[in-house]
């Protein structure tokens, strides 16, 4: 086997040292507990003494890769190990045909209430991995104002009618004092969507009322009444909603007996906003993103593992995601991961 490269120390590991690292990757993933030598030897294909793969421990210890608790002659991974395992070691894995079968069951086609597909998808991610799920809703409030259009419905009645990029229409019934012709609706019309079409709902909301303060046309008491009412008319939810579950799963875990992690933990679910805050900084570049451990930039979280993606919602995105200690199995989630958020944006582009 060819040396590979990582590009974290510059320093070439050997294919003894890659076996030993994956080895241990594996053994701790499964186990929870510190690997020793005599285990790599009995139950992995490392064809070399029990004390040629101390050495070799030894060396990626002192590269970084593994550490050693007082407690314990064995090793277990550090954050550096895991991402040179998820980067340059680890071999891609598919759901099961009985996974991909449930996913696509219990994520129901039929239904058209988007909170409750995404509050069953939380289900389903925490279900099939076996750690923490959590998905947001889409950020609406930055998808682009298309077009607004203004509708007669009874001499003291208007339909306001918004239509957003993500092919979301919204329709608000307004009352006014009198009747208003229909030429100056259409010039209503016209003007509004000059100065407010092609911004973001937020944008709209924070800004009207300076696109219209030195204007004419402020005097008018159709456009006045637009603006009075801007949270009303342009109200796409000016925050993410967050679905999670599994949180038994966190606490069942071995790392979780340590009474004060638990609380920690337990600490991060009540606080659902910092899940907002979190998401909302990471830079998911990529069809899937994997942040580990310290690799994380919010103290929080810094324990954990985090694995996304982004679905699709017309012209704006949501996230899932799976949270959960280090010590994960890295390819069975990534491939839920991935899998369910296509299943996602498939099933939003059939109602869109």
């Amino acid at each position: 086997m060819k040396p590979l490269v990582t590009e974290m120390d510059g320093r070439e590991l050997t294919s003894r040292e890659n076996a030993v690292l994956e080895a241990i990757v594996l053994d701790f993933v499964r186990s929870a507990r510190p690997v020793g030598s005599g285990q790599i030897a009995k139950n992995y294909n490392v064809d070399v003494s029990s004390a040629t793969i101390r050495n070799t421990m030894s060396d990626l210890e002192d590269l970084g890769y593994l550490s050693h608790p007082h407690t314990s002659a064995g090793r277990l991974p550090t954050d550096k190990g895991y991402r040179y395992y998820v980067d340059i070691l680890m071999k891609s894995s598919e759901l099961s045909r009985e996974e991909r079968q449930f996913i696509g069951l219990q994520i129901d086609p039929n239904a058209q209430d988007i909170e409750e597909i995404l509050r069953k998808t939380s289900q389903v991610l925490g279900q099939l991995s076996e750690e923490f799920g959590i998905v947001l809703t889409p950020k609406f409030y930055r998808d682009v104002l298309e077009k607004l259009e203004l509708v007669e419905l009874a001499s003291d009645k208007l339909l306001v009618v918004i239509n957003i990029k993500s092919g979301i229409v919204k329709t608000v019934v307004m009352e006014v004092q009198h009747r208003i012709p229909s030429e100056r609706l259409t010039e209503v019309t016209r003007m509004l969507n000059e100065r407010l079409a092609g911004l973001t709902l937020q944008e709209v909301k924070q800004t009207i009322d300076e696109r219209f303060q030195n204007s004419d046309a402020r005097d008018d008491e159709l456009i006045q009444l637009i603006v009075d009412n801007k949270d009303t008319v342009f109200n796409f939810a000016d925050r993410v909603t967050i679905h999670t579950s599994g949180a038994k799963n966190i606490i069942n875990q071995p790392e979780m007996q340590d009474p004060q992690k638990m609380s920690h933990f337990m600490e991060l679910v009540e606080e659902g906003e910092l899940f907002t805050q979190l998401f909302n900084e990471l830079q998911m570049n990529e069809d899937v993103f994997i942040a580990i451990g310290s690799e994380n930039k919010m103290m929080e979280v810094n324990e954990y593992s985090i694995i996304a993606s982004a679905y699709q919602y017309g012209s704006v995105n949501g996230t899932v995601a799976i949270l959960g200690p280090t010590r994960m199995y890295y390819d069975k989630i990534i491939s839920l991961v991935r899998m369910t958020a296509n299943i996602i944006s498939e099933k939003f582009d059939m109602q869109l």
